[in-house]
């Protein structure tokens, strides 16, 4: 009978580990977990890692890509140290592209969703022709973007614009980054995906994050931009 009894005993114990309860380590810890773990971050420059440059002494500076400074590569490696089980399947593939307008981003969009299938899309676009375009329209072509993920079963969260500091080459309008951020945020409530404000929390300090042209973070910048697209994922994605 005493081994009928711990049969029975045994079976109860893996009836209660297999009832849904998060996974624990061994010291009884809980073990967080993603419900998504293939992540696609799209964009023009600001997704790609672009930053400024000085070339040599003369005050001349230029723009130079660093995959390693820029955000999905930061938010890569916050996400496989806070999931660590799930290290090997976490991927943030980065499909920034320099200098892409939002036109250009809109058609590109459908060939790297369905090349790389990713569970979650992230997006940030629209500030290179934004004084040309508008903020309407803008938000119209990212809210097609945001139906193609959406559509292809995606999780979206969906990154506003910078802000920018003022008399430097590329500086933006303030007010026009401001109203296309409002056209972002109700957009993201109508399609039922996440928006991620991105302004306001780097706009007092913005002089130590955004770089010397006045448009592009800098690597600490960057790390701000990850750390709220983690927050905002750690939020959204993380299992009970």
């Amino acid at each position: 009978m005493f081994w009928k009894s711990a049969l029975v005993a045994c079976g109860v114990a893996i009836t209660m580990a297999c009832g849904g309860s998060s996974p624990t380590g061994p010291t009884g810890e809980r073990i967080p977990r993603l419900s998504r773990t293939r992540f696609l971050a799209f964009g023009d420059s600001i997704t790609a890692g672009e930053v400024t440059s000085p070339v040599g002494a003369s005050g001349i500076t230029r723009l130079v890509v660093v995959p390693s400074a820029s955000y999905p590569t930061v938010l890569q490696s916050q996400l496989t140290s806070q999931y660590s089980a799930q290290a090997s399947s976490i991927l943030v593939n980065n499909q920034g592209r320099s200098g892409e307008t939002i036109v250009d981003g809109a058609l590109r969009f459908g060939d790297v969703f369905d090349t790389n299938r990713p569970e979650v899309v992230l997006l940030q676009e629209g500030v290179n022709g934004l004084g040309v375009a508008g903020p309407d329209a803008t938000t119209a072509l990212m809210r097609q973007m945001v139906q193609r993920a959406s559509h292809g079963s995606a999780r979206v969260f969906v990154g506003s614009m910078v802000p920018t500091l003022p008399n430097r080459q590329r500086s933006q309008n303030p007010n026009q980054l401001v109203a296309y951020n409002d056209r972002l945020r109700t957009m993201c409530v109508e399609e039922g995906v996440t928006y991620v404000d991105l302004y306001d929390p780097l706009l007092a300090d913005a002089a130590t994050l955004i770089g010397s042209d006045g448009l592009h973070p800098n690597e600490a910048g960057y790390r701000r931009i990850a750390d709220l697209f983690f927050a905002s994922i750690r939020a959204t994605l993380e299992e009970p």
